[in-house]
């Protein structure tokens, strides 16, 4: 009776995505007390609550964002927004804090020692298991209920958008600073990856990517804000 309960509850898209959402934000706060540890905590936690989600309902896991990846079109997406994205965030970003002297040091860049083993820990620890959660798991519970086409010719919606805010929410809560909060951009783009290939391959790239763009960056230039 209390199994029938628990299963019905997570049969409402929406009230599971809530309950999931606050859940994961509630432990991200209570992992501070233990902050050796407290990566491996977010990481179990993005990982294992979809994982729950599945076994309540009775379907595989791999449903979120892991089956039928096609490999082709996954790279073929990742790379045109990784063209469109990465050199206007650099060009922006060096023109915000040099001005009209943004060329040389533009053209003078420099990458950490740790760059490669950074670029790998974010595509698979970081983007992975954020990837699973919001674009694999908690976007589809979204899109289920507010669905509406915004941009259908790259297939923004505003399920997109309402999990990159949720995303950006997210990171803010979590580490309190402006910048976190910032994280609603990059992740509208997860969101559409994800919707273009219908998996999270491209969006865990790009991910972890992004994540080693912005190191280079303030490695090179210090904090933007």
């Amino acid at each position: 009776m209390i199994k029938n309960k628990f299963t019905s509850f997570f049969d409402t898209s929406p009230r599971e995505a809530f309950f999931s959402y606050i859940l994961s934000i509630v432990i991200f706060s209570l992992a501070k007390l233990t902050p050796s540890i407290r990566p491996y905590i977010i990481l179990m936690i993005l990982i294992y609550i979809p994982v729950l989600s599945a076994n309540i309902n009775k379907f595989n896991y791999l449903k979120f964002g892991l089956l039928n990846i096609d490999l082709k079109k996954s790279f073929y997406y990742f790379f045109i927004w990784l063209i469109i994205i990465f050199p206007i965030y650099f060009i922006l970003i060096f023109i915000f804090k040099f001005g009209t002297d943004f060329k040389s040091h533009l053209l003078s860049i420099k990458y950490p020692k740790d760059i490669i083993y950074y670029t790998f820990y974010n595509i698979i620890v970081v983007g992975f298991s954020e990837e699973f959660f919001y674009r694999g798991y908690l976007q589809p519970l979204i899109q289920k209920r507010y669905f509406k086409k915004i941009i259908p010719q790259i297939k923004l919606d505003s399920g997109v958008l309402i999990t990159s805010l949720l995303f950006g929410l997210g990171h803010f809560l979590t580490y309190f600073t402006i910048f976190s909060a910032l994280t609603i951009l990059p992740s509208i783009v997860f969101g559409i990856l994800k919707n273009q290939t219908n998996n999270i391959l491209a969006s865990v790239l790009f991910h972890g990517i992004s994540n080693a763009v912005l190191y280079i960056i303030i490695f090179n230039i210090g904090n933007i804000i």
